[in-house]
């Protein structure tokens, strides 16, 4: 639920302190059991809507992340699992655009980095109106509903050397967009820190490089970052990366061939089973993201589940 891009940059890591910080101690409401079965929910009837959109505009995506782990691992969530994510290719995405006002906008909002101003997020997000799910990304928006992100699958180039080029370019645009986010958020994350020296400290950092970037908005390095990752025109590379996701561009680099080829797979919540679009080979994905993806994590290494605010009617 709270996500951030991933800076390994000067040590600058803020994923796993932030899967660390003291919630209750910080003002974040940590979900029951209840609340997360009643989430699952609301996140199941979205991916049904969604999917009948896609079906009905020929759109291609794929369960994502833990969505795809849930799907292949245990037949629909993961029991702990709090959000959904997919991937689409760059392609497919602009078709999403081009039809989602028409045929979806009277139940969801759609924000993306190039339409959304205010957004500050290097993804996209269908999210649900009438509910709020407001995480720290959104502490301030009035559109903060229950949401599905989108991971776009960009084109690069089969020119080893380009390729080299447009990855580093999406490292660099995205660490700079990552820190002037920061420096926008300063006051919230340095109240999440608390009076951990630790993640003060590299929060510290953080807001200090934000400052050396803030000659452009967040505004404007979050549409920066996103045509940089999306310079690549052409649709029928020989690999798509995802420079957005969890290991960024060189670590969710795959192939067009099987990565863009879709299959449907069972997907089953509170004894409704629906069928879903996931990759054709999406063993390859998940022994990327995650290694020995069937074996289940130790109680301790689950997250807790938390929010700023949630209502789901």
């Amino acid at each position: 639920m709270f996500s951030i891009q991933e800076d390994t940059v000067l040590g600058l890591s803020t994923v796993n302190m932030m899967k660390h910080i003291d919630a209750e101690k910080n003002g974040l409401k940590v979900l029951t059991d209840e609340e997360l079965h009643d989430l699952q929910g609301v996140l199941f009837e979205m991916l049904i809507d969604f999917n009948e959109f896609c079906k009905k505009n020929k759109i291609y995506y794929s369960l994502a992340g833990g969505s795809s782990l849930g799907a292949v691992r245990h037949g629909g969530f993961i029991p702990w699992d709090d959000d959904v994510d997919i991937l689409i290719s760059r392609k497919d995405f602009e078709k999403v655009k081009k039809f989602f006002d028409r045929d979806m906008s009277d139940r969801y909002w759609l924000h993306a980095p190039e339409l959304t101003k205010g957004y500050g997020l290097g993804i996209s997000r269908i999210r649900k109106k009438g509910t709020v799910c407001r995480a720290r990304e959104d502490a301030e928006s009035d559109e903060c509903g229950v949401y599905i992100d989108l991971f776009v699958m960009e084109n690069t180039f089969n020119n080893k050397l380009l390729r080299n080029i447009h990855g580093f370019f999406t490292y660099a645009v995205g660490f700079a967009w990552s820190c002037r986010v920061f420096l926008s958020k300063k006051d919230l994350y340095m109240k999440l820190a608390g009076d951990n020296k630790e993640f003060k400290s590299v929060f510290k950092k953080k807001v200090l490089l934000g400052r050396l970037f803030s000659f452009f908005s967040v505004d404007t390095w979050t549409k920066l970052w996103n045509k940089v990752n999306s310079f690549c025109r052409n649709n029928n590379s020989k690999y798509v990366v995802v420079p957005a996701g969890r290991k960024h561009f060189f670590g969710e680099m795959y192939e067009r061939r099987w990565a863009c080829k879709m299959k449907w797979i069972d997907y089953t919540f509170d004894g409704r089973t629906e069928r879903f679009q996931i990759m054709k080979e999406i063993e390859n994905y998940l022994e990327m993201l995650y290694g020995d993806y069937m074996k289940i994590p130790d109680p301790d290494e689950i997250e807790k589940h938390v929010v700023l605010e949630l209502k789901l009617k």
